[in-house]
């Protein structure tokens, strides 16, 4: 629902960017304006275009409320319609690619120009030849640009997905069937098992395809999940387990190569049988998981935290979760990161699982060693502005208060109703609201604390 997919764009865009000021303020000394730049792009010759690409990623990332610009005043128009003439190659058509994340980051007009100008397609092409070829240079760039074309955009999801498509899908066993990105990703993936940035990059390009965080309401089935049924399917899961456990191997484990790792497992940690597998305590992916929770890194807590949440929706590993040593664990890491919000939703929403048909777990985790209500007091005051996490956090506190009369006498005594009450107010007829909204009318309903904040009755106008 719309829920997990603005939980998705947060995962997905919630990155530290660590110099972005001091190196804004370089550029705005040293490169010039936006418009002055996409004029150049008109007047350049082949060799100079990847030089003017390069400035116009500089000046994006220095003056970011620009950014629409470049669809507005027909700049990846005249880009493409320049790559195009040169076949979609050559060091402009890799120069485009790399800054992408610049020209996509939080634009969907321009998300939405890339796919409607043939880049988006265009780039999947060079992907397949660089595959074909070899040629890690351009695969590094490929996939980049796949990344951030297809991040919180479903239509971009499906044209990657399905621009070989046309040709027909092969029965005969030693064929390929050939789906698009999805499919090159993985071969990319298998054919470069030892190289660190290509890993992470076709990773982050697979993941991308596959993560329902396009917030835009659709009234079929997003792209997303279906995308995500191929990864799933009997005859690619086996592939895609080998990815990932392959690349939690690498000796070398930078930052975002482990944060992808996990991401991407927690986006094949479905069904029972897989989860029990993926999740067994002497496997390969739990060891990993419990590494990555314990680091000092936001980015690797939220991505572990995200995995147990969905390994917990399986019985027999949710017991094992569930176990004290563990949870403490849980609530220590909401505390460490309690700056970062997807931290606090991710892991107030694992617990909140771990409470599914366990009222005994419910009624533990305010005790001296998790004290989750006055944490989640804490978290959201920390966080006002983010439905997401009151959501995780007001579930939780609901859980544990009908379970617990000492938790339930805690939240009195706190005036957490009052705050309720006053954030429904607030936010009643706010969609991205919707759900915050009514899991904390449920919760003061139930303990009669709704005063103010029933829902009118609605009378049909016969009445």
């Amino acid at each position: 629902g719309a829920a997990s997919a603005a939980e998705g764009l947060a995962m997905a865009v919630e990155v530290d960017e660590g110099g972005e000021a001091e190196e804004a303020a370089q550029a705005d000394e040293e490169v010039p304006e936006l418009l002055e730049l996409i004029d150049e792009v008109e007047s350049a010759s082949e060799e100079e275009l990847p030089s003017v690409l390069v400035k116009i990623g500089i000046r994006l990332r220095a003056s970011p409320k620009d950014r629409d610009l470049l669809s507005d005043f027909e700049g990846i128009n005249q880009i493409a319609d320049i790559l195009n003439k040169s076949n979609w190659q050559g060091e402009a058509m890799l120069a485009f690619c790399r800054i992408m994340p610049e020209v996509c980051r939080t634009s969907l007009v321009n998300r939405a120009c890339l796919r409607e100008t043939g880049f988006l397609v265009a780039t999947v092409k060079m992907l397949k030849k660089a595959l074909d070829t070899k040629d890690e240079h351009v695969l590094l760039a490929g996939c980049a640009a796949i990344t951030a074309m297809c991040t919180a955009n479903d239509a971009n999801k499906q044209v990657a997905a399905q621009v070989f498509e046309e040709k027909g899908v092969i029965d005969d066993a030693d064929e390929k069937p050939l789906h698009g990105a999805i499919f090159l990703l993985l071969d990319t993936l298998e054919a470069f098992p030892e190289s660190v940035q290509l890993q992470t990059e076709a990773m982050a390009a697979l993941r991308s395809l596959v993560v329902d965080d396009d917030t835009r309401k659709s009234e079929c089935m997003p792209s997303a999940l279906e995308n995500r049924e191929v990864l799933l399917s009997d005859k690619i899961y086996p592939k895609v387990r080998g990815i990932v456990e392959n690349a939690s191997k690498l000796a070398s484990q930078p930052l975002k190569l482990t944060e992808q790792t996990l991401l991407l497992l927690r986006e094949i940690s479905r069904g029972q049988e897989r989860i029990q597998e993926l999740a067994k305590p002497k496997g390969l992916m739990m060891p990993y998981v419990r590494k990555a929770l314990g680091s000092s890194e936001a980015r690797l807590v939220r991505a572990a935290l995200a995995v147990l949440r969905a390994f917990a929706f399986c019985e027999d590993v949710r017991d094992e979760l569930s176990l004290s040593c563990e949870t403490k664990g849980y609530v220590q890491a909401v505390r460490d990161h309690l700056g970062t919000p997807v931290v606090c939703e991710q892991g107030y929403g694992l617990l909140a699982n771990l409470t599914l048909r366990n009222p005994a777990m419910a009624s533990f985790l305010n005790d001296a060693d998790h004290q989750v209500i006055s944490l989640g007091q804490l978290v959201l005051d920390k966080h006002p502005d983010r439905p997401d996490v009151a959501k995780s956090v007001i579930q939780l506190l609901w859980s544990v208060s009908r379970q617990n009369p000492k938790a339930l006498a805690e939240v009195r005594d706190a005036e957490m109703f009052v705050g309720l009450r006053k954030m429904v107010g607030e936010h009643q007829d706010q969609q991205r609201w919707h759900g915050a909204v009514e899991v904390a009318r449920q919760f003061l309903r139930e303990f009669r604390e709704d005063d103010g904040v029933q829902r009118k009755a609605m009378y049909n106008e016969y009445y």
